[in-house]
């Protein structure tokens, strides 16, 4: 088959089953049911999606959409999905884990809205990203004069979530100042504005997320233990991109499908874009993938709607193994693991994609397109340069 898309003409009714799992394969793609029954688009596509819409495809957008299901027929799409859905309705503290751009934010807002205090507010605050006087202003709120500039009276995130929810994005860098104050919140339920002296009871649950490993934080006196062991109650961890299989191809067919721009509205994936896309390890996630088609788009429209293999620039694609050994990127060494653990399976079974496919849970496009990668060079000599690289890069271990 040549590299066009597939117009569905002949399409099983297999397919039309929700999270209908084998939508692609390198022979011959066939747009999967998110794809198909993706219409109503928001106005905008956030940047952290995993959480993602599904809706009859029309002229018309919603301006406002609500959170739908997670996009994916991975095994650890569903488990997410079900443990989103046991924890929303209990009201303990959680604690939502993974990397950058997987969408912990819109995991913490799936479980407000499914869970007895959806009538409240949904109050988010990023607990890293600000100066130490502003951050416990942005939490705690102020009265007017409590410092310099400060010529009104403010509420903070905390009183904004009482009766709701409160959402403490990368809590791993709030100040350990803030962390006495946010422990002494959590044990009485009282909060007081800076400057003010009459403290106000609040009630509300705690969702905070994390990109760091918090237990080393504490042992390296960095993170408070007593309010990690507050915050350590209820667990997500959200999977990276690279672990959820054919999901990306889903997820990427969303993105595409609900673009505000009504000139991408009939773009579609080719099988060899398709393959690149689960090939490569996408480190920054989910965010990276949306801005890998945000690119694509403008170039296909001149290729009657096809994303072309050569329309995907990917932002770590050249990173090489000397990136990652004399550096200190997380991308480049994820890159170069992701290839030496395609390389193991391959190797393991003996150049057999059918048993990689099995030993890993990786696509049997996955492994077509890394041979293709090779060049020439054999399995085990591309295995043997990628363990000198990762040896390379763990050299100091």
């Amino acid at each position: 088959m040549d590299d066009q898309e597939y117009d569905g003409a002949s399409r099983s009714a297999a397919y039309d089953q929700p999270y209908a799992h084998g939508a692609y394969s390198h022979e011959t793609y066939i747009p999967s049911n998110t794809a198909r029954r993706a219409e109503k688009a928001p106005e905008r596509v956030r940047s952290n999606l995993i959480e993602l819409r599904q809706e009859p495809r029309n002229r018309t957008r919603s301006k406002s959409p609500a959170p739908g299901a997670i996009i994916g027929s991975s095994g650890k799409a569903k488990l997410l999905r079900e443990t989103i859905e046991i924890y929303a309705d209990d009201d303990a503290p959680v604690l939502i884990t993974g990397e950058t751009g997987v969408g912990k934010e819109l995991v913490a807002r799936h479980l407000h809205q499914g869970g007895p205090r959806a009538h409240g507010a949904f109050s988010p605050i990023n607990a890293g990203a600000m100066p130490e006087t502003l951050a416990a202003s942005e939490l705690f709120g102020h009265v007017k004069g409590a410092f310099t500039g400060s010529v009104a009276e403010r509420e903070g995130a905390i009183a904004a979530a009482n009766d709701g929810v409160l959402f403490l994005d990368e809590i791993g860098d709030m100040p350990l100042s803030i962390q006495t104050h946010l422990l002494r919140v959590l044990e009485d339920g009282m909060v007081t504005k800076l400057g003010g002296k009459t403290p106000e009871r609040v009630d509300f649950r705690l969702i905070s997320a994390t990109n760091v490993n918090l237990q080393e934080n504490v042992g390296a006196g960095k993170f408070r233990p007593d309010l990690f062991y507050r915050i350590n109650v209820l667990v997500i961890e959200v999977p990276p991109l690279r672990e959820r299989g054919d999901d990306v191809i889903e997820i990427a067919e969303w993105i595409i499908a609900n673009h505000p721009d009504e000139r991408n509205r009939e773009v579609r994936l080719t099988p060899k874009a398709a393959d690149r896309l689960k090939t490569y390890g996408f480190p920054g996630n989910v965010r990276e993938l949306r801005n890998v088609l945000l690119r694509a788009m403008p170039h296909a429209r001149r290729e009657k709607g096809r994303i072309l293999p050569e329309h995907l620039k990917f932002d770590f694609e050249h990173a090489g193994a000397a990136g990652a050994a004399n550096g200190f990127s997380v991308e480049d060494a994820t890159l170069l693991f992701n290839r030496y653990m395609l390389l193991k399976s391959l190797t393991a079974a003996d150049g057999n994609i059918a048993k990689a496919v099995t030993l890993s849970g990786r696509s049997r496009g996955t492994f077509n397109n890394l041979k293709k990668s090779l060049e020439g060079e054999d399995i085990a000599s591309a295995y043997r340069s990628a363990c000198a690289d990762v040896k390379a890069l763990l050299r100091d271990c």
